[in-house]
């Protein structure tokens, strides 16, 4: 369909719902005479007159009502296939490559991106899971979700959700051992830490409280890793308490196989934080993942703002 006639339509569905000729000049930022002059041309070409009008009436004609019903249709289609055409136009695409902390990759991180990819196929994904904080962007990494405030110069930052610290055992440990009732008696248990790559730094500063009152408690583990997925194997199989992040054991937590430890305290907040190089943060395949996770980390119900 020729420009022209795309916009003849366009005008004569202004000009039957404005209802007038002076009240279409108006809402077309015209004046009265072009009106009358476009609608002349129009009714011209078809060979039918379009709009019965004279000093006290305006109306479409019958030809003119099956024409505006018409052009309704007509343009609605044209709007929506133009539309549709320029979304395809800028649908992300390409490769995405993400790194994420081993738990929170695998159980979190890992799900969505299965949703992700089937709403947008056009996207190669890869998923990339290390011990928190061993990610970099030599790594060639699109976007790194981190637990804790990144440090990377030059970096954009995104705060995604945040959780806590929660101390957890088994009810098999607790039955053995019996419930702590305060911080302090968590070191008459046996406690399970986590070390720091690299530097072997050892996690052993819990930090509990309820609101008001806050302890730091320091540990002596009988059991300790690097590993967050082993650390929390072994609270699972019962060989003692361990201060591990909601998000991670919230599932143990509903079903049974795991308790809480000093149920009205909770250990310090934690932030969930996307890192992206400043050259990637423009593309729309990011910026259409961070998008999506971003409803999606919140309403999973142990994430919050």
């Amino acid at each position: 369909m020729a420009d022209d006639q795309t916009g003849d339509l366009r005008f004569f569905i202004s000009l039957i719902e404005a209802g007038s000729l002076t009240a279409a000049a108006r809402s077309l930022g015209s004046s009265p005479a072009a009106i009358s002059r476009h609608l002349a041309r129009l009714e011209k070409r078809l060979g039918s007159t379009l709009v019965i009008r004279n000093t006290r009436h305006f109306a479409p004609s019958e030809t003119g009502r099956v024409y505006y019903e018409n052009a309704l249709g007509i343009v609605a289609e044209i709007d929506q296939l133009e539309s549709e055409i320029a979304a395809a136009a800028h649908a992300p695409r390409g490769s995405l490559n993400v790194g994420a902390p081993v738990e929170i990759g695998r159980y979190q991180i890992a799900p969505f991106i299965e949703a992700f990819s089937l709403k947008h196929p056009q996207i190669n994904i890869s998923l990339a899971v290390a011990a928190e904080g061993l990610h970099n962007f030599s790594d060639c990494l699109d976007v790194i979700l981190r637990l804790g405030m990144p440090d990377e110069a030059g970096a954009v930052v995104t705060r995604l959700a945040s959780t806590t610290r929660v101390l957890c055992a088994s009810p098999s440990y607790l039955a053995r051992r019996g419930v702590p009732a305060s911080p302090k008696d968590l070191l008459d248990h046996d406690c399970l830490c986590l070390v720091r790559n690299k530097t072997m730094t050892l996690l052993n500063k819990w930090v509990i409280g309820d609101g008001m009152d806050t302890d730091i408690v320091s540990i002596k583990p009988r059991l300790s890793t690097t590993s967050a997925e082993i650390l929390h194997d072994w609270i699972l199989s019962g060989q003692g308490i361990g201060y591990k992040l909601l998000c991670d054991v919230h599932k143990d937590l509903e079903n049974g196989q795991l308790i809480r430890v000093l149920p009205n305290m909770r250990g310090e907040t934690i932030d969930l934080y996307a890192v992206q190089p400043t050259r990637q943060h423009a593309r729309a395949s990011v910026q259409a993942f961070l998008r999506e996770l971003k409803p999606y980390i919140q309403n999973l119900g142990f994430f919050y703002l």
